[in-house]
C-alpha cells in the first residue's frame, strides 16, 4: 500500500478512538504520542478487516460490478482496502455505541482508572446520593452532585447543587452551616438549576457521602448547628430536578 494511502486506516482507527465511547473517554486520558500509536493499531485491524470484506465480497455480483469500476475512479493499488479501512472507523463507532451507552462507558473508565476522587463524585451522581465538601480556603458544601469529572486532564472542575453552604472554623474546623437551601428548591417558581455551582478539583480538601438524617441526630449538636429542639427523626431531604426545575 502507498504510504501516502497508510492515512486513510490511520484516520479511520482516530475516528474509531474518537467516536466511539467505550474507546473516547480511555483515549482523552493518554498523551498525544500514545494516541497516535493506538490510532495506528486500531487502522491496522480495520485494513485487516476491510481486506476479508473485500475478499468475501469480490465474487458476488455487486462486488465484481464494484471492484471492476474502482480502479477506473481511483487506480492507486490497495486504495479500496485504505478507503474501507476509514469507513469502517465511523461505521464500527457507531455500531458500538448502541451497545455501549455514553454513561455506561464514563461509568467503566471512572472505576476502572479513576482516583478516589473522581470514583466518590462519579458514584455520588449515579447514585443521586448527597456528598459533603471541605475547600482549601474551608469553606464547606453539602450537596448534589450536577456533574462529575470524567479523566480529561483538562477537565478541572465539576459541579454541585448545594442544600448546605457554610465553612469551616479555623482551630477546631467544625462545619458551621450559614445558608441552608431546601426550603428554597420548594418553592414551584424557583428553578434549582439556577443555584448550581462549579468547584474546582485541586481546591477539595475532604469529601465523603453525606447523610442528613446523620448529621443532624448525632453530630448537628456538636458543631453548633442543631435546632433547639432536636426532633426524633429529620424530615427526608428534597431532591430537585436539574432537568425539569423545581419539585413542585
Amino acid at each position: 500500500m502507498p504510504y501516502n494511502l497508510l492515512l486513510l486506516p490511520l484516520l479511520g482507527g482516530f475516528l474509531l478512538l474518537h467516536l466511539s465511547y467505550y474507546w473516547r473517554f480511555h483515549a482523552q486520558r493518554i498523551d498525544g504520542y500514545r494516541l497516535l500509536v493506538e490510532s495506528a493499531i486500531a487502522g491496522t485491524i480495520l485494513g485487516i478487516l476491510a481486506r476479508v470484506i473485500i475478499i468475501l465480497t469480490g465474487p458476488t455480483r455487486i462486488g465484481r460490478w464494484a471492484w471492476s469500476l474502482w480502479p477506473q475512479l481511483f487506480p492507486w493499488q490497495e486504495s479500496d482496502t485504505a478507503a474501507w479501512a476509514l469507513v469502517l472507523g465511523p461505521l464500527l463507532a457507531f455500531v458500538l455505541n448502541l451497545f455501549i451507552s455514553r454513561e455506561k462507558a464514563k461509568d467503566m473508565e471512572v472505576r476502572r482508572h479513576g482516583n478516589s476522587l473522581t470514583r466518590l463524585l462519579h458514584e455520588a451522581e449515579q447514585e443521586e446520593r448527597p456528598i459533603s465538601i471541605t475547600l482549601a480556603n474551608r469553606k464547606w458544601y453539602v450537596g448534589y452532585v450536577a456533574e462529575s469529572p470524567n479523566l480529561d486532564p483538562q477537565e478541572l472542575y465539576f459541579r454541585l447543587l448545594p442544600l448546605v453552604s457554610g465553612y469551616r472554623e479555623k482551630d477546631s474546623l467544625r462545619t458551621v452551616q450559614a445558608v441552608l437551601y431546601e426550603e428554597v428548591y420548594s418553592d414551584p417558581d424557583c428553578n434549582s438549576a439556577d443555584f448550581v455551582i462549579t468547584l474546582p478539583l485541586k481546591d477539595v480538601q475532604m469529601a465523603n457521602i453525606f447523610d442528613m438524617d446523620l448529621y443532624r441526630q448525632y453530630f448537628a449538636e456538636a458543631d453548633g448547628d442543631a435546632p433547639a429542639e432536636r426532633e426524633p427523626a429529620a424530615p427526608p431531604l428534597i431532591v430537585p430536578d436539574l432537568t425539569t426545575g423545581p419539585p413542585s
